[in-house]
């Protein structure tokens, strides 16, 4: 992750917000673009994400799998990510971005336990909008970082059962964003 960790994960929590904030009522029980996952499990997924950063940053007991929707599922999904994301906001600041915490690497500073849960907001955001049928550019910043991650890790545990699927073909001309979207599976062709 980069030097300013904190700074990522404040922004990839707004991108998170932001796309949350464009479901309306009728849209939670909606199929996201994600199979087998409505709306509402999508969020709840990324409600379970951001548990999992705030988690690290207080130096909480997390757990290694990803957050099953099921774990985060409320009356209130919208709620509960923007209780969790105010938090954050006060904690990120002034987070010890070298202080050990758990991973799949085993011990590693906080600032690299951080990556895979920000780029799961940051991709997550993504699907929330192409979801809603509405298309969504990431900042460039946040698509290297996205990118870098990925491309660190083997393709064999990348496209493992329950991490990315096959990649796919962007259209060309393809944003950065839809590439990097297509080589983690997603569908960036026409809205759906």
């Amino acid at each position: 992750m980069s030097p300013d960790s904190a700074a990522m994960a404040a922004a990839t929590l707004d991108l998170l917000i932001a796309a949350v904030d464009e479901i309306r009522p009728g849209d939670w029980d909606k199929p996201s673009n994600l199979e087998g996952w409505s709306v509402r499990e999508l969020v709840a997924h990324t409600t379970g994400s951001t548990a999992k950063i705030r988690a690290l940053v207080r130096g909480d007991d997390i757990w290694t799998a990803p957050s099953a929707p099921a774990d985060w599922m409320d009356a209130d999904p919208a709620g509960r990510l923007r209780e969790l994301a105010a938090e954050l906001h006060e904690l990120l600041p002034g987070a010890d971005l070298e202080a050990p915490r758990p991973s799949p690497q085993g011990e590693v500073p906080l600032r690299r336990a951080l990556a895979f849960p920000v780029a799961d907001l940051a991709l997550h955001s993504w699907d929330i909008y192409r979801s809603l049928g509405r298309s969504a550019e990431l900042p460039d910043d946040v698509v290297a970082f996205c990118r870098a991650l990925v491309d660190a890790v083997p393709e064999k545990a990348l496209r493992r059962p329950g991490g990315f699927g096959p990649a796919q073909q962007a259209p060309e001309p393809a944003t950065p964003t839809s590439r990097l979207m297509a080589y983690l599976g997603r569908a960036v062709g026409a809205s759906p």
